[in-house]
């Protein structure tokens, strides 16, 4: 569900780039990183994080971090 409503903000964020970090395949960094959730989405210091991301919180979350 937040990955759909990802994908479609941003479309209208050209400027916003997307990594994926797959957390089986990398479990150390998600460590490093303080991902204690999934789904995360980080901007430097940042972090959304829970269960579940509504579209209207991701958005916001992408809005401060962009400013």
């Amino acid at each position: 569900m937040a990955k759909k409503a990802l994908d479609e903000l941003l479309i209208d964020m050209d400027n916003v780039q997307l990594e994926e970090v797959e957390i089986l395949t990398n479990p150390l960094r998600t460590l490093q990183d303080g991902v204690k959730f999934i789904p995360t989405l980080q901007s430097g210091d940042e972090r959304l994080s829970g269960i579940l991301l509504s579209r209207k919180k991701i958005k916001a979350f992408l809005e401060k971090v962009r400013k």
